[in-house]
Order: C-alpha cells, then structure tokens, then sequence
C-alpha cells in the first residue's frame, strides 16, 4: 500500500473494508474495494491466519485491479502460507521484473526462500530489502529473525532480532524474543539479559518471569529459578506451569519436602496429570518414604498405563524392598513400553543376576550397554555381576570393552586395576592405574573401596607418591 494512503487511511475504514468484505462474501455478491483497501483485508486475514479469507481477498483484487503489484505480493505470500513455495517464488519472480527495488517484495521473496531451506539466498534478498527505505524497522528485523528462528537458524534469528532491539530498545516483545533464542542457543547469561530488559519495561509480566525460572533452572541456579517462579506465580496464581516447573526445581535442588508440597498444590488444580504423580513419587522416594512413592506411582498407572516411568518407579521400591519378582514385573512393563531405555534394562539385569537367572542377566545388560555405551554405572554393574560369580576373567573382558568406547574414563581404569590385582596380574593393573591417575588422581580411592589389599601393593603406592605432587 502507497504510506501515504495507509496513513489517511483510519484504523476504522480498515474494520469497515473488512466488514464489506465478509458481507460480501457470505452474499455472494460483488463489490469494489481500491487497491490500499484490498491490502488492508489481506493483511488483516493473514495476521489472523484466516488463509481462506486472504484468498479470497487477493482473488477479489486481481479481479478489480489486475496490474497492483502490491496485490500480486500478497498473493504470493498467501501461496507462502500455503506451503506453496516455488509457485510462490515463480510469481514474485515476474513481480519482480516490473518493480526490482520494491521491499515487500523482497522480504516476501526471503521468507519463502528461507522455508525452502536456502538460507544464504534468503540473507540476500533479506539484507537487500533492508537497504531501502523501511517504515518500522525494527518490526522488519523482528520478523526477518522470527522468520529464521522458526526455520532452526537460531543463530540468524539471534543476529536480525539484535539488529531490531538497537532500532527499537523499548519494543517488548523483540526483547522477549531475544531472551527465548539466546536459552535455546544455551547463551543462558545473555538471555536472563534480555528478559531483564524486557522487566525494566513491564516488570509484571508472568510469562517473562517464568521464562527467567526456565533458564536458571537450566544454568543450576535453582534458588533463582524458584524465585522467578515464585513472582510469576504471584502475578497469575492460575498459572499451572509454573507451579509445575517451581516444584520440579525444588527436586533438582533436593528439597524435597518443598517440592512435595508445591506438587501437590500443583495436583490440586490438574488432577489428571499422570507425570505430575510420577516427579511427586520421586520425591518420597529420595525421602526413603516408599509407601508413599508407589502410592503415587500406583496413581500415575491408573491415569495413564502407558506412564513408563511409574512402572520403573514401581520396580526400583519393591526392588529397594527385596520383593524381586515382583520388581521383575514392573521393570519388564517399562521396557515394553520404552525399549530403547538403558536405565530400564540395566535394571532389569540386575533384578535377574539377583535371582541367579544369569543368561537373561546378561541379555538385559548387553542391551543396557548398547543403547548407552557412555553410561559407565551400567558397565561397572554389568562386570561386578561376573566378579560376584567368581569370574573375574569375564569381568575383565567387559570393562576392556567398556574402555575401548570410553578411552579417557577413570572409573573404569581403576576397577580394571581393582580386578587385575584380583588377578595377580600387577604389570597390567599397574598400567591401568597409572592411566586412571593421569585422568583423575582425586578419584584415587574408588580402587581402595572396592579393593582394600591394593593400599599394600608397593607398586600401587609408589605411583601415588609419584603423582601427588603434580596432581590435585
């Protein structure tokens, strides 16, 4: 639309051309609308993302003025929005031709480049846009960012919407952008940075606060996380997520019997949520208040039997209770509903080498290793099976597998040692523990734990006098 029609154009004859429009349309009938109107109604549907309505719109304009370039942009943008994309490109294409240097156009031309995934050519015809004169900036920039934002270019996001916030430092919601893409790029120090900003402007919005509880939730910051949630909740005391996310952040930060009581006023106002029963559990569980636990787990089940950890949570009570059987039962639920979950079949494993049931033991812990080589507790758990049978030979093979995947792990280098002297094997054990003090000397003593006589062996005491003084 030509600005200075736009401008003695009031917001009302807007309402009135749209309200023609939809009367038109439900008649039937036929009627005239100038260009700028016709601009108006396209841009008031697509906003809306009533796509039908834009169509029909911009099929109404063509009809009356059949050269408007302005009207074969919005044309191509409804093609945009429908996905239809080199239909899109090939119409600004010719538009194009008649008017080289028009920025909608062009602005138009990169979006759908961008969805197409050619980023560099949506940065030219972006960047050639922004060189021509551009009425509100900054809410250009804001939407060439939020264009590559939802398209994963975090990065190209980050770079447009920090353009918009020098042009504008008081638009809100270019700050609230900001602050979302610099938590998803783990930028967490500029993000909190951003949201702060945003404050500065409007300290009373909820969602901004409970954004900032994310993000120091995810930085370990509990203590702020929970403070950011607290104010969120303050201003929207209705405002379940954030209920949610505080009582998970009590629990991340052990205080368990916070987050059992922030759960359970979050449970009071959504009492269908089965994963809300789940974390609730988990916190009576790390209180050794395992009645309560499988209560809450048992709950989970009953709303939903496809909770695959409440049927784990389930089986690590009765297995902390001796009941094995019974734990069996649940561990293999959870696995059939989640097999590609390490922690499921490692569990599972031990339940079987527990029960002697030695064959399916090693099948649960091959799978366990499988899906998550890097997870060490598993190997370890899986080679102390063999050592408990008196094989330590075999406890040897897995942990030497275990190493090959994990070259620089000291946890495994020292129970090699553990099971080399076991072995009477020093030369070797002496090898591996020398590798697991140039990894990590402070880690020395889960040797001596597992395996005392070692604190006797002259070898093994004359490399700690050896490496003390260059290790901490």
């Amino acid at each position: 639309m030509n600005e200075d029609a736009r401008d003695n154009f009031e917001e009302d004859d807007f309402q009135e051309a749209v309200a023609r429009f939809r009367k038109m349309v439900k008649s039937d009938t036929s009627k005239y609308f100038d260009v700028f109107e016709v601009e108006g109604i396209v841009d008031h549907f697509l906003e809306d993302g009533r796509i039908k309505l834009a169509k029909k719109a911009v099929e109404t304009g063509l009809r009356l003025h059949p050269t408007a370039i302005s009207i074969k942009i919005r044309q191509a943008q409804v093609l945009m929005h429908e996905g239809k994309l080199e239909e899109c490109l090939d119409l600004l294409s010719m538009a194009e031709k008649i008017e080289t240097n028009n920025p909608d156009l062009l602005l138009t031309k990169g979006g759908a480049l961008n969805l197409l995934g050619d980023v560099s050519k949506a940065v030219e015809a972006f960047e050639h846009a922004l060189k021509m004169p551009i009425d509100d900036i900054d809410e250009t920039l804001y939407n060439i960012g939020i264009s590559f934002g939802q398209s994963g270019e975090t990065a190209l996001a980050i770079k447009y919407l920090e353009k918009a916030a020098a042009a504008n430092p008081k638009n809100e919601i270019v700050l609230y952008e900001l602050g979302y893409y610099y938590d998803k790029d783990s930028q967490f120090e500029k993000s909190i940075e951003y949201y702060d900003k945003y404050l500065n402007i409007d300290p009373f919005n909820h969602s901004v606060w409970y954004n900032i509880g994310i993000t120091y939730n995810r930085m370990g910051m509990f203590d702020k996380a929970i403070k950011a949630y607290d104010y969120a909740i303050v201003l929207n005391e209705d405002f379940l997520h954030a209920h949610f996310n505080k009582a998970n952040a009590l629990a991340n930060n052990n205080q368990f019997e916070e987050a059992i009581e922030c759960y359970q006023e979050y449970l009071l106002l959504d009492k269908e949520n089965d994963d809300a029963y789940c974390y609730l559990a988990e916190c009576y569980l790390n209180s050794d208040k395992y009645d309560d636990a499988l209560l809450n787990y048992q709950k989970a089940i009953r709303l939903n039997s496809s909770n695959s950890s409440a049927w784990y949570g389930s089986g690590l009570i009765m297995w902390s209770e001796g009941q094995l059987t019974e734990a069996q039962t649940f561990f293999q639920k959870a696995i059939k509903l989640e097999e590609d979950n390490s922690d499921f079949w490692a569990m599972d494993a031990k339940v079987h080498a527990e029960l002697n049931q030695t064959k399916e033991a090693i099948d649960s812990f091959e799978m366990a290793t499988m899906l998550d080589p890097e997870n060490i507790e598993n190997w370890l758990a899986y080679s102390e099976m063999f050592y408990d049978m008196d094989d330590t030979d075999r406890a040897i093979e897995v942990l030497k597998t275990a190493n090959k995947i994990n070259k620089s792990n000291a946890f495994l280098n020292y129970r090699l040692t553990a099971y080399l002297l076991d072995k009477n094997e020093e030369l070797e054990a002496v090898c591996h523990f020398e590798k697991a003090l140039k990894i990590d000397y402070s880690k020395q003593n889960e040797l001596f734990e597992f395996y005392p006589e070692a604190s006797k062996i002259e070898s093994i005491k004359k490399l700690i006098t050896q490496y003390q003084t260059t290790k901490f």
